[in-house]
């Protein structure tokens, strides 16, 4: 490759990730406006001109994004999902330590106000979804104990953590990390 297609090259992935730096902004942008607007109005009262004005942006870009406010929705409750998985798969619940609990209270309290709004609208399966699956990838092998004590495990957890969410998220997350590792303790026997 010559000096002249190298330069050429390189302004050319500098377009492309400026492009999407402003589609990952155009999107953020978007998410926000739609969580804004639901915390003064009914999901289904939300209209897409609201969503682009409040947004900054234009039905365009709004269109180059998104197909609905469900997708925007689903959109937001994936990107919060990813994190709420990453979070889980530092540790390992069953081993029941204090730092599994306090990295997952500690990122949901990083959303708590969107986890709010998706919880109010009933559109938490995405999030509930995601936690079975990381349940069920921890098992080495399938059994039909392994089978459902994923969806024991992932229900258990979305079960508080949608309670502390819906209460607002009262307790600190290392409160939450105590109460819940006392839990498991008491369930063990210890």
């Amino acid at each position: 490759m010559s000096a002249k297609e190298v330069t050429e090259f390189q302004r050319l992935e500098g377009l492309r990730l400026s492009n999407e730096e402003s589609n990952r902004i155009t999107r953020s942008s978007i998410e926000a406006a739609l969580v804004l607007l639901m915390n003064d109005q009914a999901f289904e009262d939300i209209t897409i001109t609201a969503i682009v004005k409040r947004a900054g942006v234009s039905r365009t870009a709004y269109y180059r994004n998104y197909n609905s406010k469900e997708d925007i929705l689903q959109s937001t409750m994936k990107e919060i999902a990813d994190k709420i998985v990453a979070a889980m798969n530092l540790h390992h619940p069953i081993r029941n330590s204090y730092e599994y609990w306090l990295a997952l209270f500690q990122t949901l309290e990083q959303h708590l106000e969107c986890l709010q709004i998706i919880l109010k609208v009933n559109m938490a399966d995405t999030i509930l979804n995601d936690m079975q699956a990381v349940q069920l990838n921890r098992s080495n092998e399938e059994t039909l104990l392994t089978h459902y004590a994923a969806y024991f495990w992932s229900g258990a957890i979305y079960s508080v953590a949608a309670n502390w969410i819906r209460g607002g998220g009262r307790q600190s997350a290392a409160e939450m990390a105590t109460i819940c590792y006392r839990i498991i303790e008491a369930v063990n026997g210890n």
